[in-house]
């Protein structure tokens, strides 16, 4: 499932912020250990200094090694600037035995070499040896010098412990930890704030869209004064609701100019078959012919008159003149001049109930009554049932029709009453149904001020609906 668009900014812009944090938080991490290693490795530098020069004196002076009194003394003076802290200092001869210790420390690690004979032999080539190992009982690390006295054979180790060192990594580490969570939170709320802000613009022209439909192509979309993308979605938005309307437009002005025209021709065809029908010399299989093609124009002027009704209602010109009107009468004309067609499909057509009466323009509602009737029966098989019952309550007046046709499909019946609906496995076309019919009634009854619906189940029919205002 795809996630709102202010999720996903959301989402991403905490991502990208945790991961940024997350390499700040190493960065200051690594950072600050290899600093505090380095004020270390600069403190034991001192320290070895100062032990190594008092060393090289010593020897130089008495010409033997270094007394363990000056060592010790040298040690513990040299401590003075490491304020806490286990350390120990050694001096190991070529052959890695302890010569002298001292130290200072709740585990002595000066007991044993702090440095093994591979880094010792380094030391008394030269070299200085700075590594950090685990010393002592209890393997606590330790940051190891160490580095031949001048004059001798033999190797200075001085070394300090790293608790300070991690300590402070693990303080600043738990404060990473407390504080990042809070700080992608607040980034999260901000940013959810920022983007629903940024985007509300988008879902103002979004609803507006919305609701703009065939009817109300005339309305746009506000457009934000932003001079940016908004502002010109807003703007692409709106030049294509012109296109539409105009395209719209010019459909309708179409239908109506044809439907216009087709009047005409149509009921000169009417005219002059119905005339030849009364003529006595015509032959059988001549009188058949023009029955049938009288039956076909009656079908398309049948067409052209919902086509006309549409264009009219689209463009706001259907007139109406309202009178006080009883659904039953209406219903009666509209059964007794499609009883011949249901009784040539063997269909019992009826009407049932009285007493409603609307104020609506009669031959609209005729008509519209004319088509869910007669949609009702061309899709009704033979022997089938159509009931027109007439109803009225609280303060609607109705008529329903029911057939024991085959019934429509749950995904066709919320757009039954569009226009050019046709739901080919139940209603095909063997009926020469056009698709119009629903769509008619159901303009006719919105532009009186009803509403209209329908209810179907396969294989055992339908029924359509319509209400009024009760007349008063």
């Amino acid at each position: 499932m795809s996630l709102p668009i202010k999720v996903r900014m959301t989402a991403w812009y905490v991502t990208l912020l945790a991961v940024i944090l997350a390499g700040l938080a190493s960065f200051l991490l690594i950072r600050m250990n290899s600093d505090l290693l380095g004020a270390i490795d600069h403190s034991l530098e001192t320290r070895a200094a100062q032990i190594a020069g008092s060393s090289t004196e010593n020897a130089n002076g008495a010409g033997t090694g270094t007394g363990t009194g000056s060592f010790q003394d040298v040690s513990e003076s040299s401590l003075v600037a490491v304020p806490r802290g286990e350390t120990a200092d050694q001096i190991l001869s070529p052959g890695g035995a302890v010569a002298q210790a001292a130290g200072r420390g709740e585990h002595a690690v000066s007991g044993a070499p702090m440095i093994g004979r591979a880094d010792l032999a380094r030391a008394m080539a030269g070299a200085r040896i700075r590594i950090t190992a685990p010393l002592g009982p209890d393997h606590e690390l330790f940051r190891v010098l160490a580095v031949r006295i001048h004059g001798t054979r033999q190797v200075l180790v001085v070394s300090e412990s790293t608790e300070v060192v991690g300590a402070s990594i693990h303080r600043l580490l738990v404060l990473i930890l407390l504080a990042g969570p809070a700080a992608l939170l607040a980034a999260g709320a901000g940013g959810w704030w920022l983007t629903r802000k940024a985007l509300r613009p988008v879902s103002t022209m979004t609803g507006a869209a919305a609701a703009i439909g065939v009817d109300r192509l005339d309305q746009r979309v506000a457009v934000p004064n932003t001079s940016d993308e908004i502002e010109r979605l807003g703007l692409t938005l709106n030049a294509m609701l012109d296109r539409l309307e105009q395209g719209v437009n010019e459909k309708r002005r179409f239908l109506a100019d044809a439907s216009h025209e087709l009047r005409t021709p149509l009921a000169v065809m009417r005219s002059e078959i119905d005339v030849s029908l009364r003529s006595d010399d015509l032959s059988p299989a001549s009188r058949d012919v023009l029955r049938s093609a009288s039956e076909e124009v009656e079908r398309m002027t049948g067409i052209v008159e919902n086509l006309l009704t549409l264009a009219r209602i689209d463009e706001g010109g259907l007139r109406l003149h309202r009178t006080a009107v009883a659904l039953s009468e209406v219903a009666g004309d509209v059964t007794a001049k499609l009883r011949p067609l249901a009784d040539a499909k063997h269909i019992h057509l009826a009407v049932e109930g009285d007493g409603a009466i609307v104020q609506a323009d009669r031959d609209r509602l005729y008509q519209a009554v004319a088509n869910l009737v007669d949609n009702a029966v061309k899709y009704t098989g033979s022997g089938g049932d159509v009931v027109v019952s007439i109803w009225a309550r609280d303060d609607e007046s109705g008529l329903t029709v029911a057939d024991s046709g085959p019934g429509i499909p749950k995904n066709v019946l919320p757009r039954i009453f569009d226009r050019f609906v046709r739901v080919d496995a139940a209603r095909g076309r063997a009926g020469g149904g056009s698709g119009l019919g629903l769509a008619i009634f159901r303009e006719i009854v919105e532009v009186h001020g009803g509403r209209v619906w329908a209810e179907s189940e396969l294989g055992r029919g339908s029924s359509f609906s319509l209400a009024l205002p009760s007349s008063g």
